[in-house]
């Protein structure tokens, strides 16, 4: 065989062996021993860790997304808690300005707005037949975390509206709707009216007393049923003249009229409950240099020179504000709710402990009464408190 024959079997040998050892390699490989090799379940063992991380993983960027969503609403119920609530103030007939029954149920509002931050909306309805266009547009705004409705006058209104919007909560003043979203106040205004009763007839010189009143309706012959027992009580020998009614809550002109009739027949001490018309007659008790009582709010102020001598005091700003405040928590319940003297929701605003709130609010001060009136009023007072005085009611 010649050399270049040999060398190319050499060649062609060695080839073939390289190629064999390829082949062998791809076939079975044979692991190279050190740190870097593992055994097949040692591998399983590390992907079965790998897996179950990975699992992990997952769930907890499932958590995250949760908490994310949990924390977006906790974000807005915290901007929703924050943003002020909104309450609804719906006026007796007669309107801002009377000194009385509505100026004292704005204050209640008013009170929340600067102590709590509520904003609130309020109209003054000009006649009955209006209230129940605004009770119910003030409903399907969705608005309100609460609607006032002042006045008894307010209830038929609200027995349809409160119906048709269920999850809206109302308060209505003097009246009850019996619906489970409707809180209704109701003052024990003739124990309040007692204690002017019991001035009136330690004050009275000529035996006579008389009363004004804005409409003749059982919410007004009670605060006249307690009034008379006061100067019953206080002066036996007294007499309490029949009882006058101007016929609405806002025409001072006649109020007046009224007063100065009762003045004809001698009565030197005329107690008012009339709203703005009874306006015209503390007019005319001031004229006519005669004793005069106010109502609902003290209204001693109006004529400081001791002719308004006392106010029978009917605190709707104090009640109004305590539902105000139970709606903004989330604590609102529907239902009847009574107060009076031993509530300090009816009193009046000579005692001491409703002195100062009127002297500051009015910005005036009162002329003392003497020792022994003062000493008849708390007596009548304290003597509701426990019972052992029972003022009769128009409402039995």
């Amino acid at each position: 065989m010649s050399q270049g024959a040999t060398t190319k079997l050499v060649a062609m040998l060695i080839i073939g062996l390289i190629i064999g050892a390829g082949i062998g390699y791809l076939v079975k490989p044979t692991p190279s021993p050190g740190p870097d090799w593992v055994s097949k379940a040692e591998f399983d063992a590390l992907q079965a860790d790998f897996n179950a991380a990975q699992a992990d993983l997952d769930e907890a960027e499932d958590n995250i997304a949760s908490l994310q969503a949990d924390l977006t609403t906790a974000l807005a119920e915290i901007a929703n808690l924050r943003k002020p609530k909104k309450i609804g103030l719906i006026l007796a007939t007669g309107g801002l300005g009377d000194k009385s029954f509505n100026d004292i149920s704005f204050d209640g509002v008013q009170r929340a707005h600067d102590e709590l931050g509520i904003v609130f909306d309020y109209v003054e309805p000009r006649a009955i037949a209006e209230y129940e266009g605004f009770q119910r547009a003030y409903a399907s705004s969705g608005e309100y975390a609460l609607i006032v409705c002042v006045g008894f006058d307010q209830k038929d209104a609200l027995n349809i509206v409160a119906a048709e919007y269920p999850q809206q909560n109302f308060v209505l003043i003097d009246e009850i709707v019996d619906k489970p979203n409707v809180a209704n106040l109701l003052f024990k205004a003739n124990e309040g009216c007692f204690l002017i009763g019991a001035l009136a007839g330690a004050l009275t010189v000529t035996d006579k007393v008389g009363f004004v009143g804005g409409m003749d309706i059982p919410l007004i012959r009670d605060f006249f049923l307690g009034y008379e027992a006061g100067v019953e009580w206080a002066n036996p020998d007294a007499t309490v003249l029949t009882p006058v009614f101007v016929g609405g809550w806002a025409d001072p002109t006649k109020g007046k009229e009224m007063a100065l009739g009762l003045a004809d027949l001698g009565a030197d001490a005329i107690f008012v409950a009339a709203g703005k018309s009874g306006l015209g007659a503390l007019e005319a008790i001031n004229e006519r240099n005669i004793t005069g009582f106010g109502v609902d709010a003290c209204q001693d102020y109006l004529y400081p020179a001791f002719n308004i001598v006392a106010s029978q005091t009917k605190r709707t700003d104090n009640a109004i504000y305590e539902k105000i405040l139970k709606a903004i928590l989330g604590k609102f319940q529907g239902g009847v709710y009574t107060g009076g003297v031993k509530e300090k929701w009816t009193g009046c605003c000579r005692l001491g402990e409703e002195l100062e709130y009127w002297e500051h609010k009015f910005n005036f001060t009162h002329v003392p009464l003497p020792t022994a009136l003062m000493n008849k009023l708390y007596e009548a007072r304290d003597k509701i408190i426990t019972g052992e005085i029972t003022v009769p009611s128009a409402f039995g």
